[in-house]
């Protein structure tokens, strides 16, 4: 029977033991969110990065147009575009976006080294949970919430809850004593329209940056999104469209 662990922060994440493992990197506000909603709207391949530095490196690298996304502990930095998922317009021409991050895109770095590797927010965890349950292996799956500059997150934490209830819903799972809190978490999060998450410490800090739309709009379009983020030798793609194409 496949366990579900859920580690609390990025910081709590050893690299070494997610080997063979099937991970997910959640940071609902904001970076795995507009990520979702990057390969939503037609962009890709996408590169998430740990800072500004790394972006612009590769950035260099691109033959055709990209899209440059990054905040830094919630402010923009010079010449990017803040990675609110209220200002990525469609793309008609499959253009590569590069995004740094203070949490998610550093979480996502750290759990490189992951069996397999997919990107989840409220707006798509109901299909990374499809995803998860349809793997013919007995990997264990490890849901890292991203957290806030080395703290905790409630909004990653009920997120993973999501994922957890819906694997639940589908199979028999063994659950970590973290992976039950954050089944009930979002289970009375969602009982109350995610209510508290207005409130988390992150909201609170976006809120100072004027980007609560953002957070509103995730929260709005809870499980409306059907792309599948999956990480493969550095670039995220839509796993969706992959299955889509095999079967068709």
């Amino acid at each position: 029977m496949r366990r579900i662990h859920v580690i609390t922060q990025k910081e709590a994440v050893k690299e070494e033991k997610l080997i063979g493992c099937s991970a997910v990197v959640i940071d609902v506000f904001l970076a795995t969110s507009t990520i979702a909603f990057l390969l939503e709207h037609n962009y890709g391949p996408i590169y998430a990065v740990k800072d500004s530095e790394s972006a612009l490196s590769l950035a260099a690298e691109q033959k055709g147009d990209y899209l440059l996304l990054g905040e830094t502990k919630g402010e923009l930095i010079e010449g990017f575009q803040y990675p609110d998922p209220c200002m990525i317009e469609p793309c008609s021409t499959h253009e590569a976006a590069i995004i740094c991050s203070t949490n998610g895109t550093r979480a996502i770095e750290k759990a490189a080294k992951a069996k397999t590797l997919f990107i989840s927010s409220l707006v798509n965890g109901h299909v990374i949970a499809d995803q998860l349950h349809t793997q013919q292996d007995d990997s264990s799956i490890v849901l890292i919430c991203s957290g806030n500059d080395d703290r905790f997150s409630m909004e990653d934490f009920v997120g993973a809850g999501q994922i957890i209830e819906h694997l639940t819903a589908k199979g028999d799972y063994v659950l970590s004593d973290a992976a039950k809190l954050a089944k009930s978490s979002y289970q009375a999060s969602l009982a109350d329209g995610f209510k508290e998450l207005y409130a988390s410490e992150t909201a609170e800090l976006l809120k100072k940056f004027d980007f609560a739309d953002s957070m509103e709009r995730i929260i709005r379009i809870h499980e409306q999104l059907t792309v599948i983020p999956m990480v493969e030798d550095g670039k995220i793609s839509n796993a969706d469209a992959k299955i889509n194409s095999s079967n068709g």
